[in-house]
């Protein structure tokens, strides 16, 4: 009879298979994520041992494929394939389903030399039904050869490309007598770029006031508030077309010369206008335009990894090391009350749908979760992307959303009482999420009241809306969060169409602020959301596609290497980068950009993916990213950055007096190694010394400038007939400074041809005359303007831009 061995990814994978399949497949074996490595440079060519010879720059590649050897610790496990298969006929891989199960599959039967038939079987969830149906329609795991040398070249591409590029830099840029590496990674330097980008947008942030108008508006059954918050659409359009004649940017004086935030289009930026629109709006009375909309919301997406992270960094504080550390707690012995906690979907298959009703059976006999037993009598299953079982959502995953195992050994209200504090946390978050799921929408009466006041020949809305709930639906499980800004507001009985009058109006000023610094939760979001950070379509879709850079399994690990290399650190709860981080972050966009570009690792998956189709073979694909490495690391030995990161010695003893005084004013502790370790000490003293202390070495963030900047920058040469300072080219906040000094200095801007004829015409009509002054400076022209409307023959028919 032929002998069949079954080869899995991990041992409880392995027990699942064993319950669901029993030996009608023959020998269950396991393996535990992969037990084969590539041998290390050092094992393939002598001048590569980093123990023998010192680092230098150059391209790690051996011409071939590194060869593999058995994980150290892992021996045993292949000892028992080796085996086990050694008079088997057939082999059933049944890894996870993606590129590395794929590979962890193949690689050992390569290893091992096995000759027989392969069959794979295919599944994205664990339990017996789905299990048991991959079994019953096994496929010839040839097919799946594309996709195995697909991982074999990103394998191969990674170690290749890192260590390459890790020992060139530190080679070429560590400043001596410092300690460690200076790494760079695929996935390790796109997350540093996205801290550093962060770090140097709050370092140039200049706060900016915007001016909202609210007015007291009076019906026949009371009074509420409407407030504008932003200029006419008809106003914003006359903005850009003023600016397409003069071909520069409006940037009106003491602004910030670069304005990168598109939130404050539209939003008034000049108090004079505030001003003007609360004269208008004092006793104005026109009609109102009042919705009433019934509106449903429904529940949340169930948690992946990613989200279950940033769930509880939000509400306890923790790093993803340690929320994947309890999630796997509970996933395992003896508990066994979650599912897979490494996954990064957010749907259920489809076959789960019929253990619903048990599902929310055994959790409503937890006293944290029997109240709702009433929510739930008919607990509602949403099907497709937009609910919570989607076959078709699940679509290149090997694991679905986080949910309470119903498989579970005991009852869940029975291992309760014997879960650690986390534990209780995180088993409650998951539950409700689930539950929440399966409960009605939310109801709500949405509320939208709007009134417009005619000035300067266009109509300001004056809006205000609320929320009024009518059903709670899931949001008795998740609780509500705090009311938005106009959200609940008390109306009194307002009718559509009816008059209203402003009775009063006043400015309320809103003063921008700068972005806040990722925490570790925050940071893995953005990290699965890269592809948002990516220009190119093809590439964001890609990246989109491949859920971003990392996997949900090691985000938080690459996080935590970039702390350990002092690439990063700790500021309280958020991070930041160390100074060296930055520095090595900025020579790194000056001699090879993409290698901070999350969009790196959609052109590498779209490489990968043309192996896996069979329109490359995975050598050709190694060529091609390795001949892209040998560029970047030309374009690093050029380089003459000298950065330090790492531990560079004891500090120094007016660091340490510092360090000690802010201690003592502060009244804190002094965090461990401060004395000792100069980085650590420096940490401490640009965390507490503010922004004039920091970069105590004396580097400065160097940015490029942007093109709006540049553009701005050289309008203002034209003008003054001044040359831009070359460094100030090379550094956004040179060139904003640069800037600021030569619009003081620059000869008044002229006013448009538009806005000149509207103050001839005001001046007409007021019997006055436009001084050259006046025609010549567009702020004088402005104030003119201003000084006249409403004076003479007043038009409402036309005005200046704005």
């Amino acid at each position: 009879m032929p002998k069949s061995v079954v080869i899995c990814e991990k041992s409880s994978q392995a027990k699942e298979l064993k319950v669901a399949l029993g030996s009608k497949y023959g020998q269950i074996l396991p393996a535990s994520g992969h037990i084969l490595t590539l041998k290390e440079p050092g094992e393939v060519r002598d001048e590569w041992d980093g123990k023998k010879h010192a680092w230098s720059a150059g391209l790690m590649w051996p011409g071939e494929f590194y060869p593999k050897k058995p994980v150290q610790r892992t021996q045993s496990l292949l000892s028992a394939i080796r085996s086990a298969i050694s008079d088997a006929d057939e082999v059933i891989i049944a890894t996870d389903c993606d590129r590395e199960g794929q590979l962890i599959g193949d690689e050992i039967l390569e290893y091992l030399r096995f000759n027989g038939k392969v069959k794979r079987a295919m599944f994205t969830a664990t339990d017996p039904v789905s299990l048991r149906t991959a079994f019953d329609n096994l496929e010839d795991n040839a097919v799946y050869h594309g996709r195995y040398m697909a991982g074999q070249a990103r394998e191969q591409a990674d170690q290749t490309t890192n260590l390459s590029l890790t020992r060139t830099a530190s080679a070429v840029m560590k400043k001596p007598g410092t300690k460690g590496a200076i790494g760079i990674g695929r996935v390790k330097s796109p997350t540093l770029g996205i801290v550093c980008k962060r770090e140097l947008e709050i370092l140039n942030f200049k706060p900016q006031d915007m001016f909202e108008v609210d007015a007291d508006t009076e019906v026949e059954n009371g009074t509420f508030k409407l407030s504008c918050s932003k200029m006419p659409a008809s106003v914003l359009k006359e903005i850009e077309k003023e600016e397409a004649e003069v071909e520069e940017d409006d940037l009106a004086e003491g602004e910030e010369a670069l304005q990168e935030q598109d939130s404050l289009r539209g939003k008034i930026m000049d108090k004079r206008i505030a001003d003007g629109l609360v004269a208008a709006a004092k006793g104005h009375e026109g009609p109102l335009n009042a919705k009433f909309e019934k509106k449903r919301q429904g529940p949340p997406k169930l948690f992946d990894l990613t989200a279950l992270s940033a769930a509880c960094g939000s509400r306890f504080g923790w790093a993803g090391d340690h929320t994947l550390a309890i999630a796997q707690s509970l996933y395992a012995a003896p508990h066994h009350i979650l599912t897979y906690p490494r996954g990064e979907a957010q749907y259920l298959p489809e076959n789960e749908i019929p253990n619903v009703p048990e599902m929310v059976k055994r959790l409503l006999r937890m006293p944290p979760y029997n109240q709702h037993g009433e929510l739930l009598a008919k607990p509602q299953v949403r099907k497709g992307k937009s609910g919570h079982f989607s076959d078709a959502g699940l679509k290149g995953f090997s694991h679905y959303a986080i949910i309470p195992n119903i498989n579970a050994p005991k009852a869940f209200h029975e291992v309760w009482p014997h879960l650690s504090s986390d534990q209780q946390k995180m088993f409650d978050l998951v539950a409700k999420q689930y539950l929440a799921a399966m409960a009605p929408d939310f109801e709500y009466r949405q509320t939208t009241v709007a009134m417009t006041v005619p000035w300067r020949g266009h109509n300001w809305s004056f809006k205000n809306s609320g929320r009024v709930p009518l059903v709670p639906g899931w949001k008795e499980i998740l609780g509500s969060a705090p009311a938005k800004p106009g959200e609940q507001n008390d109306f009194p009985q307002i009718k559509n169409g009816e008059t209203a009058k402003i009775t009063d109006a006043k400015i309320r000023t809103v003063t921008t602020r700068p972005p806040a610094r990722y925490t570790p939760s925050s940071l893995e979001k953005v990290m699965k959301e890269a592809w948002r950070l990516v220009d190119d379509p093809k590439h964001k879709a890609r990246l989109k596609e491949a859920t971003g850079i990392g996997t949900a399994a090691t985000r938080g690990e690459v996080i935590k290497g970039l702390l350990d290399q002092k690439q990063l650190m700790m500021a309280g709860k958020s991070i930041k980068p160390t100074t060296g981080g930055l520095k090595l972050y900025e020579a790194l966009v000056q001699a090879c950009p993409n290698v901070v570009d999350p969009g790196r690792t959609a052109i590498w998956e779209t490489i990968f993916d043309m192996v896996e189709s069979g329109k490359m073979t995975a050598m050709e694909a190694l060529d091609k990213i390795n001949a892209m490495t040998e560029k970047e690391i030309a374009n690093i030995r050029s380089s003459s950055v000298q950065i330090e990161i790492g531990s560079a010695g004891k500090p120094t003893p007016k660091m340490v007096k510092a360090a000690k005084s802010i201690a003592e004013r502060k009244k804190i502790k002094l965090p461990p190694g401060t004395i000792g370790d100069s980085t650590k000490c420096r940490a401490f003293l640009e965390e507490h010394l503010g922004q004039a202390k920091k970069n105590a070495d004396g580097s400065k963030g160097v940015y490029p400038p942007s093109e709006k900047q540049m553009t701005l920058a050289q309008n203002l040469a034209d003008r003054s007939g001044k040359d831009i300072p070359e460094e100030a080219m090379k550094s956004s906040k040179e060139l904003s400074a640069w800037i600021d000094k030569a619009m003081k200095a620059a000869p008044p801007r002229p006013p448009s041809e538009k806005q000149l004829a509207f103050a001839q015409k005001l001046a007409e009509e007021n019997n006055k005359e436009l001084t050259d002054a006046i025609k010549n400076d567009m702020k004088k022209c402005s104030a003119f303007i201003d000084d006249h409307m409403g004076k003479g023959k007043k038009s409402e028919s036309a005005g200046p831009a704005m």
